[in-house]
């Protein structure tokens, strides 16, 4: 379940992060800011699920 959700959300994150460049080229740069933030942080946490640092579903904590 982890795997496949970091691979989705992989390709959203770099249409954020393309979005996001674009944007601060054209005079826009608190929307570009935002969506350079949002794809960052998509990520991070897409690299987190694929490496199975974060498991959202680990029952270890009893």
């Amino acid at each position: 379940m982890n795997i496949g959700l970091g691979l989705i959300s992989v390709p959203f994150a770099m249409i954020f992060i393309v979005l996001g460049v674009l944007l601060r080229k054209k005079k826009d740069k608190f929307v570009g800011n935002g969506l350079l933030v949002a794809g960052m942080i998509i990520l991070s946490v897409s690299v987190l699920l694929l490496t199975g640092i974060y498991d959202p579903y680990a029952d270890h904590i009893r």
